[in-house]
């Protein structure tokens, strides 16, 4: 387990924290108030004065500053259009805008507007003409005459449309003036107020920054990285990872103590977990072969029994027990035997097919194979397999001659779905003691019917 050597420094609690910026945030609102009520009271009759009479002024302007815009649209629009019914409709929005010019009481807005909704009527007439022209059937000797005729009327018509956008832009640009004077006025009127107010408003909003600025900078070396260091070592706990430890203390005594206590959590779950490794490995394994053991074994066969019927057959066991090994034992000693063991499980763990399987321990020289999605000639077929491999072997025995071995093996199939595991094992241990009774070193076969048929 590692140690906290990070260096001790006073700490503070979280509520103390909280009282400090409490305080804090009262004294500045209380300041600012102060200063807001001066500095907000001075401009009291300034805003009044602006409300009643430019605000009013400055709204009429732009209400005719839009109606100018809008004119200028409608003016482009009727110029470009192509149709006779689309041109009377911009005609009349044209002269109703016109018509509006008439509320303000400012004559020369009413005159040059008025002169564009002319020069907009002049358009449209022009365009018609031109179209009445293009449309009407003449002899082919009157093109030539013809052409020149629809161009004049295009140039009267722009002509009228360039007057229109020069009266529009004295418009905009009388509106312009206007617009200046009174911007003008409230600019100096606010001027006046701003040298006031400078001082004021910029401690106001300065203060606010600087704190803001100091808070982050302590929320983030003070609280998000204790907090941030947290969360890293409940992953590294997840992960059965070793947690790690903080280089400094955190400052919030709350916080500290959560480190240190996720830092020794930490490590008892690191130790716990190195401790269930090691008694998960000692419960399911072997300790002699590495193979799994007979309780691994019988859990394992219980959970693939559970999987779906299907038409045919699809788990075999095979029972494998090493003939005359207490006489290995008897002429060799124990230490051949152990050889012997490890050796036919090296066999039972190098075995060529694919499919799913496991091999285990069942208990003093007998080992069984699971098989999934094995039909009966192919666990047949692998027993044989397993039998030849072990009549194979060459065990050194440490006194002379190599030690060979054989082995007898019994095959069972499930009958079902609705098989269970103690059955299988029993169909399959009897064809064992066929296979033993029948002068060993071959494969038996259980059969559906339980009775017992010899392989090969």
């Amino acid at each position: 387990m590692e140690e906290n050597n990070a260096p001790k420094r006073r700490q503070l609690s979280l509520s103390a924290v909280a009282r400090f910026l409490l305080i804090g945030v009262v004294a500045y609102t209380l300041i600012a108030a102060v200063f807001s009520f001066v500095f907000l009271k001075r401009i009291e009759t300034q805003a009044n004065f602006t409300r009643d009479v430019q605000i009013p002024l400055i709204l009429t302007q732009t209400r005719n500053a839009v109606k100018i815009e809008r004119l200028s649209s409608l003016v482009r629009s009727i110029f470009l259009a192509k149709d006779r019914r689309l041109e009377r409709q911009i005609q009349l929005q044209i002269q109703a805008l016109a018509q509006g010019f008439s509320f303000d009481h400012n004559g020369f807005l009413i005159e040059r507007s008025q002169k564009v909704a002319d020069e907009a009527k002049t358009i449209a007439k022009l365009r018609q003409q031109a179209r009445d022209k293009e449309s009407s059937t003449q002899p082919p000797s009157a093109t030539s005459i013809d052409v020149p005729a629809a161009d004049e009327l295009d140039r009267l018509a722009t002509q009228a449309y360039e007057r229109a956008i020069h009266d529009l832009d004295e418009m905009a640009a009388q509106l312009s003036g206007d617009a200046a004077v009174v911007a003008d006025n409230i600019a100096s009127e606010i001027q006046s107020s701003a040298g006031y107010m400078q001082v004021g408003w910029l401690f106001i909003l300065v203060v606010p920054g600087l704190f803001a600025v100091t808070t982050l900078i302590a929320a983030k070396h003070h609280l998000a990285a204790p907090i941030g260091a947290a969360i890293k070592n409940l992953e590294c706990i997840g992960r059965n990872e070793p947690v790690l430890t903080l280089e400094r203390l955190p400052l919030i005594s709350e916080l500290a103590m959560i480190d240190a206590a996720i830092v020794a959590y930490g490590q008892v779950s690191d130790d716990l977990h190195r401790t269930n490794s090691i008694l998960q490995g000692l419960a399911e394994k072997d300790p002699l072969t590495g193979l799994a053991n007979r309780r691994t074994f019988e859990s394992y066969l219980a959970a693939v029994l559970t999987h779906p019927a299907i038409s045919s057959p699809s788990v075999a066991i095979m029972m494998i027990d090493i003939d005359h090994f207490k006489s290995v034992n008897d002429t060799f000693g124990h230490l051949a035997g152990d050889r012997s063991l490890v050796a036919v499980a090296n066999v039972l763990t190098s075995v060529p097919w694919q499919a799913n399987h496991l091999a285990a321990r069942y208990g003093g020289e007998e080992f069984v194979v699971v098989l999934e999605e094995c039909s009966l000639e192919q666990a047949i077929e692998r027993a044989e397999w397993l039998r030849r491999s072990v009549q194979e072997l060459n065990i050194e025995t440490g006194t002379g001659p190599l030690l060979k071995l054989t082995a007898s093996v019994g095959v069972a199939v499930a009958n079902s779905v609705s098989d269970q595991p103690p059955d299988i094992i029993a169909r399959a241990d009897r064809a064992l003691y066929t296979a033993k009774k029948n002068g060993r070193n071959n494969v038996q076969v259980a059969s559906l019917d339980i009775g017992i048929s010899k392989a090969g």
